[in-house]
């Protein structure tokens, strides 16, 4: 049984369903209606960024990110624990502890997470967990997961906290999903999701990442991840964005995908765009069912027609192929925006067909 629906904050939310990346309350270059234009629904922030800029104490004043963002679709927070992670990568500053994240002589916590979300106002909270870095050997990787289904007891045990703490109703309560992480190690997968499912969550992420050591995405993890959650509850592919890969993870069971791949494609000169027989392709289980136009490329040069003759998006039913290559070879900030919206809305078509299909 495929689960096609939950209701959030009293609003239906369909699956499959595929969020952009708004990690600082916007979607790159774009507003809220050219979200709704692209027939976008929801998009994921970042818990971290949002309590530094512009505050998550701000935001609970004035009632939350979305009213924020003017944005009255479906809003998921990323709990910020990987960004942080990241930071101290790249810096060489910070660490992990049993207590939480330490970055830049601050203390991040789960407890700390779960508050900011509740700070934010979003539909789903996403669990602190401990990223499995893809190249973690064994001991690493159970240390990873030790970690995150810890802190995964102390988010279940704050989300509850904060419930009863702002008397928010059953009926509006925020869905809370959890993170299954432990690499490539199948048995260490199996023994966190265990373990979550016995703390018990609304819904279970893919945590990790997907892409194996010879460079390829590894869909046969995605489906034994997948296998090891209930189909009553809502499987989130973290992070997983390829229009391909989005395919085969709805075949494989998950709801909710996410990624940056649109926008900043958008913004680097490549654009999707349906082949003729696309739905055809994709119903006979092919991955070449789109490919990637260059707008800079001469040849569009005095093309008069748009990206995609049968698109319908807001950039293809006003604007010209040479436009865009106009506006990208004088460097004009408006094409960030006319190619987003058309590259979302390339996703959001693939989306509407995955549910007719599935």
């Amino acid at each position: 049984m495929y689960l096609d629906s939950i209701l959030l904050g009293g609003k239906k939310l369909k699956f499959p369903t595929f969020f952009p990346d708004g990690t600082r309350a916007v979607v790159r270059s774009l507003d809220s209606q050219d979200l709704k234009s692209a027939k976008v629904e929801g998009i994921i922030v970042n818990t971290y960024h949002l309590s530094k800029l512009p505050g998550d104490e701000f935001l609970h004043r004035i009632g939350g990110v979305k009213k924020f963002m003017n944005w009255d679709g479906f809003v998921i927070s990323d709990s910020g624990g990987f960004q942080i992670m990241s930071l101290i990568h790249k810096t060489g500053k910070g660490k992990v502890l049993e207590e939480g994240v330490l970055f830049d002589d601050e203390l991040f916590t789960p407890e700390k997470s779960i508050e900011i979300q509740f700070n934010l106002n979003v539909d789903v909270i996403i669990v602190l967990d401990y990223f499995t870095d893809p190249k973690a050997s064994r001991d690493e990787a159970e240390v990873s997961v030790k970690i995150t289904v810890e802190w995964a007891k102390r988010c279940k045990e704050e989300y509850l906290k904060q419930l009863e703490k702002r008397k928010i109703l059953t009926s509006e309560r925020p869905l809370l999903l959890a993170v299954i992480q432990g690499g490539f190690y199948k048995d260490l997968r199996e023994k966190c999701a265990r373990q979550l499912l016995k703390v018990g969550f609304d819904g279970y992420g893919f945590g990790g990442w997907p892409v194996n050591e010879k460079g390829n995405f590894d869909f046969e993890l995605m489906r034994f991840n997948a296998s090891l959650t209930p189909d009553d509850k809502v499987r989130f592919a973290l992070g997983v964005g390829k229009p391909e890969n989005i395919v085969e993870g709805v075949k494989a069971g998950y709801h909710i995908f996410d990624c940056v791949l649109p926008t900043r494609d958008a913004r680097h000169r490549r654009l999707y765009v349906f082949k003729k027989d696309w739905r055809k392709i994709l119903e006979e289980g092919r991955h070449d069912f789109y490919e990637y136009l260059y707008p800079i490329r001469e040849e569009f040069a005095r093309y008069k027609g748009p990206i995609e003759k049968t698109c319908d998006c807001y950039t293809c039913q006003n604007y010209s192929l040479s436009y865009l290559r106009h506006l990208f070879k004088i460097e004009d900030t408006l094409v960030y925006r006319l190619a987003s919206i058309h590259n979302l809305r390339f996703y959001t078509r693939l989306i509407e067909k995955l549910r007719s299909k599935f």
